[in-house]
């Protein structure tokens, strides 16, 4: 029986809740009204990352269940990034229930497995996935599951590894050619599936027309309401997981799961693809276009610019440019689902046309190639363009410590890549958060500290390394500036997210 079969069908994303961080007291309120709403409703699944919502969705979470008493099951994520022995999961889990205030969480989630090789580092004796075990062993947690957003390949042979009860992975219109082998091996192997970005990462709620092929003549032309079933027609899905920012959007997506679907599921997904494969412009993912000779990933480029078909939305904290917000939208899905990441912006493709010969929507894949890296380029998505920030910013300048603020993904990237690039670095590296349940813990080694013991500590220079946030916190910084301290952001006013 499916572990996820007896919730109700909608999940609760947790990472769109409308704060900015502890400071943000109306926020704060609203979002927490906004749990307790969905909890009312009715919905049993909280979709939970210890850094959502900047930082505030276990608090949040903590105080709308104390308020309901309503039953409810969350997931513990833990990233083999920032936590790769057994120790360091156990650990993390610990932090999410004390967060929460609860004493158990139903789902262990190896949260964002990129390709086989992660999945193997988590195997490992004495990894990630041992840490699990120990934990399901003292009823800590009940299911070891896993996201994944690794190339399809890669997705298969890890579900028909059947190590975990449960996968989440993204599905919609967008990529459901690519995804419905996934979503059969995850059904073929007893697996149960929670399914993320329904909607495409917001792209069809902000396109209706567009994608109004999606709707039958029982949907009443509502193209939001559609595409939500057609994420759960899948016989595998359990879950479809929707990010809601406020009671409304939330309403309107219970909605949709309080009644049977008015079409035959299998009826609804052949009818839709169908018509997906006639959208103009569009890459149905086909991948007839694959097998480039110099090993250009062109059916990724292809999925991956669909994002310029439609008017972008607002992401990271971005509301514009307009060129800017597609950018985003097209490199966040390379990140994701593609994990494609050059290691410089030079194309090597010599237009020799064969991937425009093969491609079933006569698409100018040559061209959009050549774009692509341009881009890549005046975005800084390159390892190159990263190692290059990196030297400007701290080889052989003479400091004595850098601060990293906050502490986390992008914190531990820069180490991570200041290392491989450079070497040890002659400074000693300082972290920085401020959530004060954070101070005092440990961080690859390291103490995390309050930013008022900034002056105390006297770093040389504090490194904004977050995206998001990234001017709120330097404006909070500024102060110490008088005290010596130089700030710096990580990310460049065009730049990509070094983690998305």
């Amino acid at each position: 029986m499916s572990i996820f079969r007896n919730h109700f069908p909608l999940g609760l994303g947790t990472n769109r809740f409308l704060v900015s961080g502890p400071k943000d007291i109306k926020g704060i309120e609203n979002s927490i009204e906004l749990v307790c709403h969905a909890l009312e409703s009715g919905v049993t699944y909280a979709d939970v990352g210890f850094h959502y919502s900047a930082g505030m969705t276990p608090m949040i979470l903590k105080e709308a269940f104390q308020r309901t008493g309503k039953k409810f099951s969350v997931t513990a994520k833990v990233m083999y990034d920032q936590d790769k022995t057994a120790d360091d999961a156990c650990k993390r889990v610990e932090l999410y229930l004390n967060a929460m205030g609860i004493e158990k969480a139903e789902y262990f989630t190896c949260w964002a497995i990129w390709n086989y090789e992660v999945f193997e580092n988590i195997m490992k004796k004495g990894g990630v996935y041992d840490g699990a075990i120990k934990l399901k062993e003292e009823g800590i947690i009940d299911h070891i599951c896993c996201s994944l957003h690794a190339p399809s390949e890669d997705m298969l042979k890890i579900i028909k590894s059947r190590v975990f009860e449960g996968i989440t992975v993204s599905y919609s219109v967008l990529n459901a050619v690519n995804m419905n082998p996934i979503l059969d091996a995850a059904y073929e192997n007893g697996i149960s599936v929670a399914v993320m970005n329904p909607l495409g990462g917001g792209i069809m709620a902000q396109n209706q027309d567009f994608f109004s092929f999606t709707c039958g003549e029982e949907d009443d032309g509502n193209t939001v309401h559609a595409a939500l079933r057609f994420a759960k027609a899948h016989p595998a899905v359990d879950l479809v997981l929707g990010g809601v920012s406020n009671i409304d959007e939330l309403e309107d997506c219970v909605s949709v799961f309080t009644q049977l679907d008015p079409e035959p599921p299998k009826k609804r997904t052949e009818r839709v693809l169908r018509s997906a494969e006639d959208m103009r412009g569009f890459c149905t993912g086909c991948r007839y276009c694959d097998g480039c000779p110099k090993g250009i990933p062109t059916a990724a480029i292809m999925q991956a610019r669909n994002a310029f078909l439609f008017e972008p939305c607002a992401a990271y904290n971005r509301t514009g440019p307009k060129d800017l917000l597609c950018n985003l939208q097209m490199f966040r899905k390379f990140f994701f689902d593609f994990n494609w990441f050059p290691d410089t912006a030079k194309n090597p493709c010599i237009k020799c046309g064969k991937c425009e010969k093969q491609c079933t929507q006569n698409l100018n894949i040559i061209d959009a190639v050549a774009d692509t890296y341009r881009r890549a380029e005046q975005t800084y998505f390159t390892k190159t363009a990263h190692k290059e920030r990196l030297y400007a910013l701290l080889y052989q300048k003479g400091y004595k410590k850098v601060g990293l603020y906050p502490n986390g993904g992008f914190s531990n990237l820069v180490i991570t890549l200041y290392r491989e690039f450079f070497g040890e670095p002659e400074f000693e590296w300082l972290h920085f958060n401020s959530d004060p349940k954070t101070w005092g813990q440990m961080a690859d080694g390291r103490i995390i500290h309050d930013p008022s013991k900034i002056p105390k500590l006297q770093p040389d220079l504090i490194l904004i390394c977050t995206y998001k946030y990234d001017e709120d916190i330097l404006d909070s910084l500024r102060q110490y500036e008088q005290c010596g301290v130089r700030l710096e952001k990580l990310h460049r006013v065009e730049e990509m997210p070094w983690v998305f």
